[in-house]
């Protein structure tokens, strides 16, 4: 049987990386990022998209917070991941809070159903805490990208300082666990749009010892909190639950292809 400690993708593991980050790199936030005119030499942007199970986000949000790490925090605006006193604690620790928008998969493709649905779940969080960046919902099985709502409406328009892909420079180093990998081989989406990398890692560990060799001035660094667990019944639901989607995206690349 295995330890939890033997595995990867779990809240030990995440402490390790969120604790090799903070010593070797200044962390900063969407918001900062996108409004700084000159970032640390060595810096680490932190964001975590909140998909599902949002109460797990609090164990990733306690740790940073207890790190000395102002994480970005983007939820959905589902039933399931919108949950007021959840995004109000994880904002009280310190973190940014987003909105991680799918509207144009939600209206079919409806550009004027997509904007309004936009503007009313976006009215919905501010009543909580101050939105000030957005990051699209991937939605592997919709054959609409989130992202292309921007190509006919303007996000500054709402008070938007930037999207988490459209707005993001070339210069980051993009690194995201999507598909239980941090490399690209699961991703549909989840990339920042006309960027390729020049490294290649796949497992935590294998990125710790990249933070730890200090080789890169920059990391943009996503997780999916739900995905990092704390006992081996979670790490083993998750673990088929990636496996089964990692196989339907599979087959939506070779259709797509």
């Amino acid at each position: 049987m295995f330890s939890l400690n033997e595995l990867d993708f779990t809240i030990p593991e995440f402490w390790n990386l969120s604790s090799s980050l903070v010593r070797n790199y200044k962390p900063v936030t969407m918001t900062e990022y996108f409004s700084s005119e000159r970032l640390s030499e060595k810096f680490a942007l932190i964001r975590h998209d909140v998909d599902r199970m949002p109460g797990n986000s609090l164990a990733t949000a306690r740790i940073e917070s207890e790190l000395g790490i102002k994480a970005t925090y983007y939820f959905r605006a589902t039933k399931n991941v919108f949950i007021p006193k959840i995004i109000k604690e994880i904002a009280d620790l310190g973190h940014e809070i987003g909105y991680h928008y799918e509207v144009l998969s939600d209206a079919a493709g409806d550009y004027s159903k997509a904007i309004k649905l936009f503007e009313h779940h976006l009215f919905e969080f501010r009543k909580i805490c101050d939105i000030t960046t957005i990051s699209m919902h991937g939605r592997p099985l919709s054959k609409f990208d989130n992202r292309d709502l921007w190509k006919v409406h303007d996000f500054r328009k709402f008070g938007i300082l930037g999207e988490a892909y459209l707005s993001a420079g070339h210069e980051l180093n993009y690194l995201s666990d999507t598909g239980r990998s941090w490399g690209t081989k699961n991703c549909l989406r989840d990339f920042i749009p006309g960027k390729t990398e020049n490294f290649s890692v796949d497992t935590t560990s294998e990125l710790i010892d990249l933070v730890e060799s200090r080789k890169l001035n920059n990391f943009y660094i996503l997780s999916h909190p739900e995905r990092w667990s704390n006992s081996i019944l979670d790490w083993s639901f998750y673990f088929g639950m990636d496996f089964a989607v990692n196989f339907v995206k599979k087959g939506l690349m070779t259709i797509r292809e």
